[in-house]
């Protein structure tokens, strides 16, 4: 299971069919409601304080 809040990259029909083809089930959480998501904010948050904003990063695969 996956858990997310419902921004534009977690509604799309690609994250939809990669989900289905992994075979994950995907949970929202309610609109408005980041606190039901805690722990991946705050790791969203730390990452890109201390990781994406220091860097310019050329490719994904750099990036990655």
């Amino acid at each position: 299971m996956i858990r997310s809040d419902n921004g534009t990259q977690f509604t799309s029909k690609a994250f939809a069919n990669a989900c289905e083809e992994l075979d994950m089930e995907h949970e929202r959480i309610p609109p408005r409601t980041p606190n039901m998501n805690a722990h991946i904010e705050a790791f969203h948050r730390i990452l890109e304080d201390e990781c994406l904003s220091r860097h310019e990063f050329q490719s994904d695969v750099e990036a990655y």
